[in-house]
């Protein structure tokens, strides 16, 4: 089945008018639309990870790799599902996602997911490359993810982020850098604006990690169940691109960074890009649809 990119736009112009909880359940519809899967229009390194160009689609719009084949169908670089936990987890209660103009977000999910075992199962059915999201309440949550990743993950499987600033995490993870350092796929640090960007740029020289950059901001926001969550979109756009350019200046040219956080434009690509080896969306395919996938990784000529 092919989705045209006038009638994306249609629906994405409808669903701007809807409440955001309302929206993310009819984007849970649309995205299980059987489209046929995209093949590599390029090869690309990340680090140690083959990826299929330098856009790739950021963690949380397909936290269970129920959407892969649909998300693989507009071309990103790669696709990073989850962030996961070891078992099913539910979540908070709605009200969970608000909106923020000009074009941002602020959400405050719970780590809503199916649990690693069963994300891990669906993805690997996927002929793409996947980054894994994984988070946890303590340090045994994530080391336990990276030791079944290690033992059942596919091909397809080229990254695994370890999402250290979810606002659920407030353990000392660095007691585990052994355990990640013993992956045998690609590590990325995926860190928030309050995160000391030093220390990481030194730890991810050392054992060999990439960075991704930036993690949304913690706001607090009344509209949402939790009264606080991440702000995420175009408003974190300048302070992700000043963590990216810092963490370059620091750390040199060896260490892969990933720069994540407000991109809506081939501009604003093209000026993390100056940077970081690749990017990721999420927010503006919240806003604009899907096509944007491939506006970026594909019309963007600037690289």
């Amino acid at each position: 089945m092919n989705l045209s990119e006038p009638m994306m736009k249609i629906i994405m112009k409808t669903v701007k008018h809807i409440h955001p909880e309302i929206t993310m359940k009819l984007g849970h519809i649309i995205f299980s639309i059987p489209l046929h899967e995209s093949n590599c229009k390029d090869l690309y390194k990340i680090g140690s990870a083959n990826v299929c160009g330098k856009v790739g689609i950021a963690a949380g719009l397909d936290k269970n790799g129920k959407y892969t084949k649909f998300l693989s169908h507009f071309n990103p670089g790669f696709i990073v599902v989850g962030s996961t936990t070891p078992k099913k987890r539910i979540g908070n209660r709605p009200p969970r996602v608000a909106r923020i103009m000009p074009y941002s977000m602020v959400n405050a999910m719970g780590l809503n997911n199916d649990g690693l075992p069963l994300v891990l199962s669906r993805v690997s059915r996927v002929n793409y490359p996947i980054f894994i999201s994984i988070a946890g309440f303590s340090l045994f949550e994530i080391e336990e993810q990276i030791i079944y990743l290690n033992k059942y993950s596919t091909n397809n499987i080229q990254g695994i982020e370890i999402n250290l600033s979810s606002p659920t995490y407030k353990d000392k993870w660095k007691d585990i850098i052994p355990t990640l350092a013993s992956s045998k796929k690609q590590i990325f640090i995926k860190i928030g604006p309050r995160f000391k960007i030093e220390d990481y740029v030194r730890l991810a020289s050392k054992e060999g990690f990439g960075l991704v950059l930036t993690n949304t901001l913690p706001i607090e926001d009344q509209r949402i169940s939790a009264k606080r969550g991440g702000l995420s979109g175009l408003l974190l756009y300048r302070l992700s691109n000043y963590m990216i350019k810092k963490a370059r200046e620091v750390g040199g040219n060896e260490i892969p960074i990933i720069g994540v956080g407000g991109i809506m434009s081939c501009k604003q690509l093209n000026d993390i890009l100056k940077y970081a080896n690749a990017a990721e969306i999420y927010t503006a395919i919240l806003y604009m649809g899907p096509g944007i996938i491939s506006s970026l990784n594909l019309r963007c000529k600037n690289f």
